[in-house]
């Protein structure tokens, strides 16, 4: 039994402590948020309509207003359903510059 209280004493006096300084307590806390913020991704944005979709401009109708005056909906060309792009960008024009 003494020797479980004198071990005990002796470890209650090994533990190391760290020195109390606040320019490393700074430190860690600027690197751990960094890494938070690098492990957090980006949210990827939603998909569009796919051709053949709702079109969401006009909900389908094929027209814009409010049904007293009606107008064509552009982006579908009237039809209510997504319409496939044709814009074709050339292979030299993906930065968008072109060759400007």
């Amino acid at each position: 039994m003494r020797f479980l209280v004198i071990l005990l004493v002796v470890l209650a006096g090994c533990v190391a402590t760290l020195p109390d300084d606040a320019g490393i307590s700074a430190d860690l806390a600027a690197e751990t948020a960094r890494a938070i913020v690098e492990m957090r991704a980006a949210p990827e944005p939603e998909p569009g309509p796919k051709p053949g979709d709702t079109c969401p401009n006009c909900q389908g109708k094929g027209y814009v207003g409010d049904g007293t005056v009606k107008t064509k909906c552009l982006p579908c060309d009237g039809t209510g359903k997504v319409i496939a792009s044709v814009l074709v960008v050339p292979g030299d024009c993906k930065d968008g510059s072109c060759g400007l």
